[in-house]
């Protein structure tokens, strides 16, 4: 049973990291535009965060090192100080986007003033990570998500066509209508999305915080294994129905209330009432994450005590920053900025500085001196540097492909 519940830490990375605001209208939006055409983009994205998740996992394991403590002794300083302060900017945008779409689902159930929906959304999230330990955090968030499986389910009841289905894994460059450049906006879009850095910088940190060791090397593989796969079915069911419901229609949604309506369409309210219970957890799961996030790497960096297994008086700078991050993001949700706006943004700027995260985690898991016997081998190696290539293509295409395509508009 401990090891099944172990699993909630991969349901709950890849739940709040591939399912998060960004990724349910961002994937959608592709779908109503290229129908199956993006299919091939989740499989590779899987990959790539199946390999990096199950690095970092490997490293804390092993080496009993997190993401930002690599990044302190494998990045020269100025670059790892840069590396921080970037991803902690890109946490605090996702965390105010995805407080912002609290209140949107929390509106959709109650009609209640969003503003109010957000200040409440942040008192609650504050409370509930400061009362509850990390394994009851990634329990709560990593099962509730699982009712996201609606979106998955219903694209399959309403009958995709299984041949251009299967020719969407395929990468082509059919893209009808629309130019090329739009088509790797998306396409660059939904590769960041799936690796956004907050999933490995919460993995990693959770792998310690669980105490994971040695002989937990092969929990490591299946909990980053099956909860990347689980993301990635919900992604491909989010595109599927952006193909089959939008599409036709030549509309492109543009607002999370208007992507959640395909999920009722097959078998009626009670579905969408799952589908809204579902993207909340999601949407929570990932605030929280960055939030955390946010704390884990600036005490990692800077060597300072840390961790949700400890009491908040033993941790106060770690329980200071984690609660200042949620102030912020709440401010910035109270400003009235769209949350789509926030994370579109986050989206590409999180795969320019993305190449400064996996570097040192490809560096540090292939290292022998590091991780003895536990170190990549030869194939694996390979396999994470041709990734990581594409990670550095993807982040400098990135900025011009938004500039061109005016931020994704067709």
């Amino acid at each position: 049973m401990k090891k099944i519940l172990g699993l909630t830490l991969g349901i709950m990375t890849a739940l709040g990291g591939f399912v998060d605001l960004g990724q349910i209208v961002f994937t959608m939006q592709a779908g109503a535009l290229f129908g199956y055409a993006l299919l091939w983009i989740i499989i590779l994205g899987l990959a790539a965060i199946t390999i990096y998740m199950e690095m970092c996992g490997r490293i804390a394991a092993v080496a009993g090192e997190p993401v930002f403590a690599i990044v302190r002794t494998q990045l020269p300083k100025r670059l790892g100080l840069f590396t921080l302060v970037a991803s902690n900017l890109l946490n605090l945008l996702t965390c105010a986007a995805e407080l912002g779409a609290i209140a949107i689902v929390l509106h959709l159930f109650t009609g209640w003033n969003e503003r109010l929906l957000i200040l409440g959304a942040a008192i609650l999230i504050g409370a509930f990570v400061w009362r509850f330990k990390f394994q009851w955090i990634e329990r709560v968030f990593g099962l509730s998500g699982l009712l996201m499986a609606v979106f998955a389910v219903s694209a399959w009841k309403l009958g995709p066509d299984w041949n251009q289905f299967a020719a969407g894994f395929i990468p082509n460059t059919a893209v009808g209508k629309h130019s090329l450049v739009l088509y790797g906006y998306f396409a660059v879009g939904i590769f960041s999305a799936m690796l956004m850095e907050y999933e490995v910088h919460f993995y990693s940190s959770g792998a310690i915080e669980e105490d994971w060791k040695t002989e937990d090397l092969g929990e490591n593989f299946a909990v980053a294994s099956l909860g990347s796969t689980l993301g990635a079915v919900l992604t491909v069911g989010l595109l599927v129905l952006g193909a089959l419901v939008f599409l036709p229609r030549s509309i492109v949604p543009n607002a999370l209330s208007t992507t959640v309506m395909p999920a009722a369409l097959p078998t009626g309210p009670m579905t969408l009432r799952l589908a809204l219970i579902g993207i909340l957890a999601c949407v929570g799961g990932a605030a929280i994450e960055t939030a955390l996030s946010g704390s884990y790497n600036i005490c990692q960096f800077y060597n300072l005590r840390w961790g949700k297994a400890l009491k908040p008086q033993q941790t106060p700078v770690f329980t200071f920053i984690w609660i200042g991050m949620l102030i912020l993001a709440t401010l910035i949700a109270l400003s009235g900025i769209e949350p789509l706006s926030l994370i579109n943004f986050s989206i590409i700027f999180g795969m320019v500085v993305m190449p400064f995260t996996y570097y040192p985690i490809l560096r540090v898991s292939g290292d022998p001196a590091i991780l003895g016997e536990h170190a990549n081998g030869r194939l694996y190696d390979i396999v994470g540097w041709i990734f990581f290539v594409l990670i550095v293509i993807a982040a400098v295409a990135a900025i011009p492909l938004a500039v061109i395509t005016n931020g994704g508009k067709p």
